[in-house]
């Protein structure tokens, strides 16, 4: 049928339904640090052809959605009230995050406001460690932003290192345009581990996927994850940080639809 937008109040959300619905869970997804649901359309397509009722949020300043007054001020709890927002309309979906927005879909399950989680190379809650040589030295650039709270944006070798090194050099250019400006605190957040997550009020299953090439969350980290929720992990050797759109982007996301339909049967 193809995507269209919608609305949640003032948030902006693809949505993309499937010719045939099979009374599956509808699925929110959630999008990472500079990134928008743009970057879940392969998915979406593939996710309709299953049967699922996709929603792909576009969280405030990103993308046109609830507009803010200073991008780098946001917080991460303010994405994670974005979220709940939505899932509260679709009433207990499938949510599926990466990046950061792993972490806001892992907020999402301890709220109790969703059936299922998917956590795609996520970022960790408190007590994870994120940091990586690689990423610290990456980051120095940055500090002011991060220290005072301003809008952040990577520049295009760093995004090619960290995000995109299994990204096809042909689709860089693309990709790399559509990125946003970031908060500085939502990004200080996640450096420090500032948002914690309690497994204990995560009652519905879990699935962790990483790329082992992941140069931004590294493989340990899904790991700590699979642990910390005694949760299946999926590791795949030729992905790195953007698995929803590195080639063969197909296998993972039939995985993940896989042990979607296998949970959401109980």
């Amino acid at each position: 049928m193809g995507p269209h937008i919608n609305r949640v109040g003032d948030l902006t959300i693809c949505v993309e339904h499937p010719a045939s619905p099979k009374g599956k869970p509808p699925v929110l997804l959630i999008h990472g640090m500079f990134g928008g649901a743009w970057y879940w359309k392969k998915y979406q397509a593939y996710l309709a052809q299953c049967g699922y009722e996709s929603h792909a949020i576009n969280l405030r300043g990103h993308h046109d959605s609830r507009p803010v007054g200073d991008i780098g001020k946001v917080s991460l709890e303010d994405y994670v009230a974005d979220a709940l927002e939505v899932a509260a309309v679709l009433k207990n979906p499938i949510v599926m995050g990466h990046s950061m927005g792993g972490l806001i879909a892992q907020k999402v399950a301890e709220a109790g406001k969703c059936c299922a989680t998917v956590l795609i190379a996520s970022a960790p809650p408190r007590w994870i460690p994120v940091a990586s040589w690689l990423l610290l030295r990456k980051q120095a650039k940055h500090a002011r932003a991060l220290i005072f709270s301003e809008a952040l944006m990577p520049d295009r070798d760093d995004a090619d290192i960290l995000i995109f090194n299994r990204t096809p050099l042909a689709d860089r250019n693309q990709f790399f345009s559509q990125m946003v400006a970031e908060s500085g605190y939502a990004g200080l957040q996640l450096s420090f581990g500032a948002i914690a997550v309690d497994e204990s009020r995560v009652n519905a299953p879990v699935l962790v996927m990483a790329g082992l090439d992941d140069k931004l969350v590294v493989p340990r980290v899904a790991r700590a994850l699979a642990r910390k929720y005694s949760s299946p992990i999926l590791e795949y050797r030729s992905f790195a940080h953007h698995i929803m759109t590195e080639p063969g982007w197909e296998g993972p996301c039939a995985d993940a639809v896989e042990w979607m339909d296998r949970v959401a049967r109980g």
